[in-house]
């Protein structure tokens, strides 16, 4: 526990350092950091149906490529190993630990970096498809490398890289053209696709 709880405070001061030094530096408008990266209520309910289309469409861009890999013999189990979760059931302690590696540690930190920092930055310099890919190309990057460098397996690192970034690039417009510039539903989206995949590992189930 004690472990995962620094290693969400190093990523968090490792994820916000550049964005607080920037917000610091070059925000003219004087509007509170966490309303600057996108952190705030939604309104209405036009986003509600969009994020579940968004969701199911996550889900199989990038599940089904790794039961495919996985039934032909590209991925292994092993390969998602998590250290503290994998094939560990569930406890309290676990939840806990899960909750604070799938919802803050991930999915939290990389939507305030990927969406709420680089891809709102870039958008109003360059505008929306320019930060929408230059963003989500980032995001992708990530999810498929270590595939790349460690197994040489680039097969599977490209797809992932390539999915990763779809959703990635999904979650933008939501935010951006849905949710009035919220992260708020990529965050719940990006939390509930963590949560399932670490309780998975630690279940022992396939990938």
């Amino acid at each position: 526990m004690l472990n995962t709880i620094i290693s969400v405070v190093m990523q968090g001061i490792l994820f916000l350092i550049i964005p607080v030094v920037w917000y610091v530096l070059f925000n003219k408008k004087k509007e509170g950091f966490w309303r600057w990266v996108g952190v705030f209520k939604v309104k209405g309910e036009k986003w509600i149906r969009p994020s579940i289309i968004t969701f199911i469409t996550g889900i199989v861009i990038m599940v089904l490529p790794l039961i495919l890999f996985e039934k032909i013999g590209l991925v292994t189990k092993e390969m998602f190993y998590m250290e503290g979760i994998s094939d560990r059931g569930l406890n309290v302690e676990l939840i806990v630990i899960i909750l604070l590696r799938a919802v803050i540690q991930t999915a939290f930190l990389e939507e305030v970096l990927f969406r709420g920092f680089i891809g709102k930055r870039v958008s109003s310099k360059f505008g929306f498809i320019t930060g929408n890919i230059v963003q989500s190309i980032i995001f992708g990057i990530p999810h498929g490398l270590p595939f790349i460098l460690v197994y040489k397996n680039y097969i599977v690192g490209i797809t992932l890289i390539i999915g990763a970034a779809a959703v990635g690039a999904l979650q933008f417009w939501l935010n951006e053209k849905k949710a009035d510039g919220s992260i708020i539903p990529s965050f719940t989206i990006h939390s509930i696709m963590n949560i399932l995949s670490f309780m998975c590992k630690s279940l022992g189930v396939s990938l």
